[in-house]
C-alpha cells in the first residue's frame, strides 16, 4: 500500500459498517490463499467490470478518476523502472457479494489480479487512523 502506508505503520481501523463498503475503501482482509490478513483499496464492487487500459480506470466503461495515487510518486517508479505503465491492463468481471481490490502500489502488489476476487464476508475492518511512528499519524481511509 506505499506510499499511502509505510512498512513500520501501525494503525487503528474500524470494524463499523462493514457491510456499506464504498470504492476506494482501505480495507483489511482475511486472505485464505496467503493465511494472512492483507490491506488492499476497494476497487470493484459486486456485478461490475473493471478495464484498466494504458493507466487508466474504468468500471463499467465509465472512466474513473484515482485521486488517491500520488503522482510524484507514479512518475518517479515509471522512470526509475523504465516502464511506460503504472498499472498493467486488465479487465476482469467482480461477482456477485464480492469485491475487487489493488494495492496503491501497483508494480509490488499482491492484490486481486493475483488472488482473484474477496468475498464481502472476508473483510475485516476499513477506514481508520495511522497512529504510530507519530510523523506518518494521518486518516487512511
Amino acid at each position: 500500500m506505499y506510499p499511502t502506508l509505510q512498512d513500520h505503520d501501525y494503525a487503528f481501523m474500524s470494524r463499523l459498517n462493514l457491510n456499506q463498503i464504498e470504492r476506494f475503501d482501505v480495507v483489511t482482509l482475511n486472505c485464505k490463499k496467503l493465511g494472512n490478513i492483507i490491506i488492499k483499496r476497494v476497487i470493484g464492487l459486486p456485478g461490475e467490470k473493471i478495464v484498466y487500459k494504458d493507466d487508466q480506470l474504468y468500471i463499467d466503461n465509465q472512466k474513473i478518476k484515482e485521486n488517491f495515487l500520488d503522482k510524484n510518486y507514479i512518475e518517479k517508479v515509471k522512470k526509475e523502472y523504465n516502464i511506460s505503465y503504472f498499472t498493467e491492463d486488465f479487465e476482469y468481471t467482480v461477482g456477485e457479494n464480492e469485491i475487487f481490490v489493488l494495492g496503491d502500489n501497483r508494480l509490488n502488489s499482491l492484490d486481486s489480479r493475483l488472488l482473484g476476487c474477496f468475498k464481502e464476508k472476508d473483510v475485516l475492518s476499513k477506514k481508520g487512523i495511522i497512529l504510530f511512528p507519530f510523523k506518518n499519524m494521518k486518516e487512511v481511509d
